[in-house]
């Protein structure tokens, strides 16, 4: 087979190459011709969908497959090189099956070439499952289905030494030191702070100082126990299924996984998920929620105490995520909204549960 995405342009890959595919993992299928569209507003990857007319379609042939590829822009590519997002993605679907196709889009084919860090994921498409708004927010029970995926995500590898082999997963004893340094990331806010001046009010520039000085002890300490984290576990990354559906949920863009705290996770998705005046009537009852799925999930001497307590202290996650990806990728309306929406509500998530207070 010819390499999708890393011998041409994904928009013009031809019957001949999916009928190798298929044959290659064993679909009996002969296809006859397609369509290719661009789908979604990724910053760091393209997403293409492929909708096949089948000369001879077996019972395993699917109608449609979605394809993940390298972003067209100069400035993600780069960043994804430096971060190393694209060899992680296709890693992850390759290394965990215990959550890979279960909280995911089933994998067909994953290709990466460390030499020009180009890559291919050909996923399983979910339509007709909808993309969670960023901007918009969740409803509880959608917030539920996302925290019960997360409990199925850190039970599976919870506190799992084998996690520390890998050295494309972040923040395992195999690899290397983050790109960049807790200082750099600091500084990210302060030109954050430039670029988005007229935008930002004092009080979300208060707590983005009281986090950016803070950095270099913060970023030092992982507290809790550890698991298979997503580490950008939000509303953009989860497909939410119709009543019915196989999937209920699945999530996507696994460019960041790592070996990492649970809590980090959870308190970057409510915080984000859930709307400033929405996320206070409901936190404590979705953590608890969370804590239960966890429980069930065979999870034992963690208590919901000290989970509140890590939950507080990686609130602040999310802003360096919002500060950080609005000065590293390219610049869309959409993103500028996203990222001063997290931002906005994440410091205020800090102010609410008194966070703060753990910085000094």
């Amino acid at each position: 087979m010819t390499r999708p995405g890393l011998d041409g342009n994904p928009l013009e890959l031809t019957p001949a190459w999916f009928n190798d595919l298929f044959d290659t993992i064993g679909i009996d299928a002969e296809v006859r011709g397609l369509t290719a569209k661009s789908i979604g507003t990724g910053q760091i990857g393209e997403n293409v969908r492929f909708v096949f007319d089948y000369a001879h379609q077996g019972g395993e042939a699917p109608a449609t497959l979605v394809g993940k590829f390298p972003s067209a822009s100069e400035a993600s590519l780069a960043t994804a090189a430096m971060l190393g997002h694209y060899r992680r993605e296709v890693m992850f679907y390759r290394t965990f099956p215990k959550v890979a196709g279960k909280i995911t889009p089933a994998a067909y084919y994953t290709d990466y070439d460390p030499a020009t860090n180009r890559f291919a994921l050909i996923m399983e498409d979910m339509a007709p499952s909808e993309q969670g708004d960023q901007l918009k927010g969740c409803s509880v029970a959608e917030a539920e289905l996302a925290l019960a995926a997360a409990a199925v995500l850190h039970a599976a590898y919870w506190e799992d030494e084998s996690l520390d082999q890998h050295d494309w997963l972040q923040g395992t004893a195999a690899s290397p030191p983050p790109v960049l340094t807790t200082e750099q990331v600091a500084g990210l806010w302060t030109g954050f702070k430039q670029r988005y001046a007229a935008q930002l009010t004092s009080d979300v520039i208060e707590v983005g100082d009281a986090y950016a000085a803070a950095l270099p002890r913060w970023g030092e300490a992982q507290l809790g126990p550890f698991a298979l984290t997503h580490n950008d576990f939000r509303l953009d990354n989860m497909l939410f299924g119709k009543p019915g559906a196989p999937k209920p949920i699945a999530l996507v863009d696994w460019q960041t996984a790592a070996r990492g705290a649970p809590a980090n996770d959870v308190a970057y998705f409510i915080g984000a998920g859930l709307t400033r005046e929405e996320r206070p009537k409901h936190e404590k009852a979705l953590l608890r929620y969370y804590h239960a799925r966890l429980v069930e999930a065979g999870v034992t001497g963690y208590g919901f105490d000290e989970l509140y307590e890590h939950y507080r202290w990686y609130c602040f996650y999310g802003m360096s995520v919002a500060f950080g990806a609005a000065m590293l990728v390219k610049q869309t309306e959409r993103g500028d909204e996203m990222f001063l929406t997290m931002l906005r509500r994440h410091a205020a998530q800090a102010r609410d549960n008194d966070a703060l207070v753990l910085l000094t």
